[in-house]
């Protein structure tokens, strides 16, 4: 699977039981080894919060779950951000990710990592119900829930934690179940009864409302859009599955707090039509959705409006995933009619026609891209990869230098493609370095750490960054000091 495609993503099902469980496995697990004193429990620490959130973060990107596209990722890590400066300072950074899940959910996990699940974009109206449930978990986060309840079930047994693992191994074998029990015990709800887990949550839910409805108001969303993402949340919830619905079980009573704490927004005018996010919803349709889904709704509203240029990519980034090339040329085509200049539109048309083995033909497009203000990573990674194959290798190496600056945690292709090129240049520090730091965002610790020590043999500018990475890796890793 080439994961730098937008036309390749992965189809999302079977996903979230799997996730769920790895979930709460990795978190009991941890639990079992290290967090907790023989015969009871006792309340985490920070370094053992950060120590746990980074276990379960590594697995999830392990077991290739999140999605990576740049332009979504872009957009969502900008909601994020306003929400995060919007809440009280902590004294570790958070972390955002997508993932890939057809499923409505979105989870906390210690030590300030958030998963927001691609479903939950298609189901959504407009950037403040996305901020609403963002601001939701990082209320989560700030209160310390995981921390608080531990301190609350001091009582609690080893017996008692055993039953939970049973209870997760069994859940193994089913979906929405596993979600609910990863999530609560993730979140530190180790009650002796589903009943004491139900009531703890509750509670913590009412908190993290009341605290996300404050963060929300201080990044200028405003209110009414956390009810009506509680709203969709809870109405189609239900409609997707026949089973206890994901978001329902990790994120009780949604009903009764639509009734209390968000009644004074029921009859609040709806917001207006928010274009940004719509394009990025369609994105987010177009590559996670099962095909037929989406090609329907796009062909819907082309009816409408034949010139819809979100409509007529959609459909062009649906007919790559389904390797109906020349049909996706001329939806891509249609849609820079309908939107010239569209930096990312041209930038998918560069990786057309790249994964058509045309590289003059993608450097056109991704230098049109860059020309329009485009500067994603998939843009200067495109640039970077036909700049090589051309053999232009000075520019091919600025490329990548962009790629892999403009990359973050969030598009490992980038990091992937700029270590093995620099390497092949005989710059094996920096291709090293970067190759760990690609491992480390796909969760492979043992790779990871192979390339550090490599690029350590040499002196370089990063020396002191591996090292201290090399550090952080410790409680991961078998290489632990003495």
């Amino acid at each position: 699977m080439s994961r730098e495609n937008p036309g390749k993503a992965r189809p999302a099902n079977g996903t979230p039981a799997r996730i769920a469980y790895l979930l709460a496995s990795l978190a009991i697990l941890a639990i079992l080894v290290g967090l907790f004193r023989p015969g009871e429990l006792h309340a985490i620490n920070q370094k053992e919060e950060l120590e746990l959130g980074r276990a379960v973060h590594l697995q999830i990107a392990k077991d290739d779950a999140l999605f990576s596209d740049p332009y979504v990722n872009q957009y969502f890590q900008k909601v994020a951000g306003r929400l995060v400066r919007a809440a009280p300072k902590q004294s570790f950074p958070f972390h955002f990710y997508l993932v890939k899940s057809n499923t409505l959910n979105a989870f906390a996990v210690p030590g300030g990592y958030i998963y927001f699940h691609t479903e939950t974009i298609n189901s959504l109206e407009n950037e403040g119900q996305m901020a609403a449930i963002l601001a939701h978990e990082i209320a989560h986060i700030t209160s310390r829930h995981f921390s608080r309840r531990a301190e609350k079930s001091s009582a609690m047994t080893m017996a008692s934690l055993a039953g939970i693992v049973a209870g997760a191994l069994l859940a193994s074998s089913g979906g929405h179940n596993s979600a609910a029990l990863g999530q609560a015990v993730m979140l530190g709800a180790t009650g002796a009864t589903i009943q004491s887990m139900l009531a703890n949550s509750r509670a913590d839910e009412s908190e993290a409302d009341r605290k996300g409805r404050d963060y929300m108001l201080k990044a200028g969303y405003h209110p009414k859009d956390m009810y009506g993402a509680f709203r969709i949340m809870n109405e189609k919830s239900f409609s997707l599955s026949s089973k206890i619905p994901s978001y329902l079980s990790t994120h009780p009573g949604i009903s009764s707090r639509l009734a209390s704490t968000f009644a004074d927004q029921e009859n609040a005018p709806k917001s207006p039509p928010d274009p940004a996010f719509l394009a990025v919803r369609d994105r987010v349709l177009a590559l996670t959705a099962a095909p037929e889904r989406a090609i329907n709704t796009f062909q819907a509203r082309l009816k409408e409006n034949p010139a819809d240029a979100s409509a007529l990519h959609g459909l062009g980034l649906v007919a790559t995933r389904s390797n109906r090339f020349q049909q996706a040329e001329k939806y891509f085509r249609d849609a820079l009619a309908a939107s010239p200049g569209n930096g990312e539109y041209l930038s998918d048309l560069g990786a057309l026609y790249f994964q058509l083995r045309k590289p003059e033909q993608a450097l056109t497009e991704y230098q049109a891209a860059l020309k329009s203000g485009d500067g994603t990573p998939q843009t200067c990674l495109g640039l970077a990869r036909t700049s090589e194959i051309l053999g232009k290798t000075a520019e091919a190496a600025s490329y990548y230098d962009r790629a892999v600056s403009a990359a973050g945690e969030n598009f490992p292709p980038a990091l992937e493609a700029a270590g093995t090129f620099f390497m092949k240049r005989g710059e094996n520090a920096k291709g090293h370095f970067i190759l760990g730091n690609y491992f480390i965002q796909m969760g492979k610790i043992k790779e990871a750490v192979f390339h550090y020590e490599a690029a350590l043999k040499t002196p370089s500018p990063y020396t002191a960054q591996i090292n201290q990475i090399m550090r952080d890796l410790e409680p991961f890793t078998d290489k632990k000091k003495s």
